[in-house]
């Protein structure tokens, strides 16, 4: 009957854990679409030293350590999947990797957090992350409407967008607020040196760390190339976008003017981000805003067409380059909370799957973590 019907998760798309996910909401069927629907539930994050300073990595950094491993670690960094796992996930994994095998594992407390995993499942906790369990307080946190974020003091930038994939890449000038200066207007000390990093997450559960680092210094200047548009190189050979008007003072293979930082943007080309909506059936995000992320490129370089378009006829020397900075991967479309990290032990993480879509409903953004009163 239609109440034995499977149903999809909406956890990211594209990874070869989606039979995973799917059997987890047809064990779990009010999970669909919560923060449980997401590869958190069964993989973990980790922690890294670098530069004498601790790094966080959230679960799907971490993940993307084995495919991008990062330089400078002075732990082992993941080179499989199965070290990704955390008790839950390796729990699941070892009792047969089905639906059936989620339902065996129900009674037991794989993190050992004194709450079994089929009870913290049905409060929404992670039953394989001991600081999640049932009853305890949110993490202090401070919600910044979009009036407010446009009243602190405004950074505008111009820089390129430079895709892994896309078909095409793009110029544009962002305005916001540094995140530096977001942190100081949350009441929270950007130099503190107990402060690992932040987290950016979006509505769909998506996160995306970075270093206290690249909050608190300028980027390197970017480069401005001028005619890779499909105007001046045709249809089959232009990749890259530029707006209607372009800032004063570029010059073709030139540094572009002003400095670049890790923005919270709220404005692209003078006018307000698109908001985001989410496409159920790919589990993806459509939109931009009305908040993103803004990140410059830490290697300036010239743009290059994504791998699908890759190689390419067109002789030009601007196909696909494994090299080159890629930073539009890490601009986070549909921002609604900053995590500061570390979080502060015995409290909740932001549930961003049950309670995200209201921030983009009333454009605004949660602060949470670390350093907030």
């Amino acid at each position: 009957g239609a109440g034995k019907e499977l149903v999809s998760s909406r956890s990211y798309k594209g990874h070869e854990n989606d039979a995973d996910s799917n059997n987890f909401v047809n064990a779990y069927r009010a999970t669909v679409g919560t923060r449980l629907d997401d590869c958190q539930t069964c993989h973990r994050g980790g922690e890294f030293t670098a530069g004498g300073r601790k790094l966080t990595k959230n679960s799907c950094d971490y993940c993307h350590l084995i495919i991008h491993p990062a330089s400078g670690f002075e732990e082992k960094q993941p080179t499989a999947y199965a070290e990704t796992l955390n008790p839950y996930g390796a729990a699941y994994r070892d009792a047969g990797r089905s639906k059936q095998a989620l339902l065996d594992v129900d009674g037991q407390d794989s993190d050992g957090d004194g709450a079994a995993n089929g009870v913290e499942i049905a409060d929404l906790k992670y039953p394989g992350d001991p600081t999640s369990k049932p009853g305890q307080p949110n993490a202090p946190q401070k919600t910044f409407t979009l009036a407010e974020l446009e009243a602190l003091a405004a950074h505008d930038q111009f820089q390129l967008n430079n895709s892994t994939k896309q078909e095409f890449d793009d110029y544009a000038s962002y305005k916001g607020v540094k995140l530096r200066d977001l942190l100081v207007a949350a009441g929270v000390d950007p130099a503190d040196p107990k402060i690992t990093g932040v987290t950016v997450i979006a509505p769909d559960g998506y996160l995306k760390d970075f270093s206290i680092e690249q909050v608190n210094k300028a980027y390197p200047k970017g480069l401005f190339y001028a005619g890779l548009d499909t105007a001046t190189l045709g249809p089959a050979c232009g990749f890259v976008t530029y707006p209607e008007e372009l800032p004063e003072g570029l010059v073709d293979g030139g540094e572009i003017p002003g400095e670049q930082w890790l923005l919270l943007a709220y404005e692209r080309d003078g006018r307000p981000l698109d908001p985001c909506n989410l496409d159920v059936t790919e589990g993806k995000i459509n939109g931009e805003g009305p908040l993103r992320i803004v990140v410059p490129q830490r290697n300036p370089g010239h743009p290059d067409r994504g791998t699908k378009y890759s190689p390419s006829s067109c002789n030009d020397g601007h196909d696909f380059d494994a090299e080159a900075d890629h930073n539009a991967g890490e601009m986070v479309r549909g921002a609604v909370a900053l995590r500061i990290n570390p979080l502060p032990a015995g409290v909740e993480d932001f549930d961003a799957r049950n309670g995200g879509w209201s921030f983009i409903a009333n454009s605004s953004l949660l602060v949470y973590g670390y350093g907030i009163e």
